[in-house]
């Protein structure tokens, strides 16, 4: 009896163990068009459509300190018309914009094109400007973020 029992636990076991079965291929991942340098940069409205845009909130910290800068980040719209992650390609001053940058993009909402019938993912650059009158960075803002500050 004691031999059934321990035969019995033993065979489930194994056939738990065979019919376990590892994932046969791993997540699919999106293969993205490539978009994202300065001479394919227009190239993205032969895809996609800003459909919903939505302002970043200016950081209070830097609101007080009269910074201002800008954020450019490498985003990736999907399939769905949705930011899919993002990079940042470059931020002045490092470390002030970039998350409120950030989550500014990911309410952005595209549609695709009519020649984009695919709904073809793309990777593009956006660059988001922060700017506060009479800033004390005003000159290396206009030099690094490439905008002229308006009095």
């Amino acid at each position: 009896m004691r031999k059934t029992v321990t035969l019995s636990i033993f065979s489930f076991f194994l056939v738990s163990c065979v019919s376990t079965t590892p994932p046969t291929s791993p997540k699919e991942q999106i293969q993205y068009i490539d978009l994202t340098s300065d001479d394919k940069k227009e190239l993205v409205n032969e895809y996609w459509v800003v459909e919903k845009r939505q302002d970043p909130k200016y950081p209070v910290d830097a609101a007080k300190e009269g910074l201002s800068g800008c954020v450019d980040l490498i985003v990736g719209i999907k399939k769905n018309g949705k930011a899919g992650g993002y990079k940042v390609k470059k931020s002045y001053p490092e470390g002030v914009f970039e998350k409120h940058a950030a989550a500014a993009l990911n309410n952005w909402q595209w549609s695709a094109s009519d020649k984009n019938t695919d709904k073809a993912p793309v990777l593009t650059s956006i660059k988001l400007d922060f700017m506060v009158s009479n800033s004390k960075n005003k000159a290396e803002a206009e030099k690094q973020c490439g905008f002229p500050h308006k009095q």
